[in-house]
């Protein structure tokens, strides 16, 4: 990410998560990103680590590709955590131009991507690109935009 900080802590279990930088800059960001995109970006607890509308561990529950007739829509669902959220939070993305994951094996178990850590939203020449950032792993999206909701 460019200005969102995931960073694992050394010696320790967990990350340092800093989305600073990246509030600074959203406001001049805003302008250039597609209006869902921005509205998304731009939502008070959207790193409020106490909000219940934080992004902060979501989970992948589940991703559908469409593609119809070269319009291409991507749909994540992210499920919450029981301890935290009250709902969990479906993104689609239109007009999908990349999708890319990587994801990690976690103490020898199969490849997993874990828990959100937080993302990053920015403007692209194709309109926005969506970073996610998993305690095991990313997925990368750049689309013409996105709507996310709460669920």
């Amino acid at each position: 990410m460019k200005y969102v900080h995931v960073e694992p802590l050394q010696d320790q279990y967990g990350y340092h998560l800093d989305p600073q930088n990246y509030l600074q800059v959203l406001p001049q960001l805003s302008g250039d990103l597609p209006p869902g995109a921005a509205a998304f970006a731009a939502d008070p607890d959207h790193y409020n680590f106490r909000g219940y509308r934080c992004v902060k561990d979501l989970e992948l529950g589940k991703a559908t590709l469409v593609d119809d007739q070269g319009q291409i829509t991507l749909e994540f669902i992210l499920t919450p955590n029981e301890w935290k959220h009250e709902s969990g939070l479906c993104i689609r993305y239109s007009d999908v131009q990349s999708f890319r994951t990587d994801a990690e094996e976690s103490d020898g178990t199969l490849p997993r991507l874990g828990a959100l850590q937080l993302d990053e939203v920015l403007p692209h020449p194709s309109g926005t690109s969506h970073e996610i950032s998993f305690t095991c792993g990313s997925i990368l999206v750049v689309a013409a935009d996105l709507v996310a909701t709460w669920e």
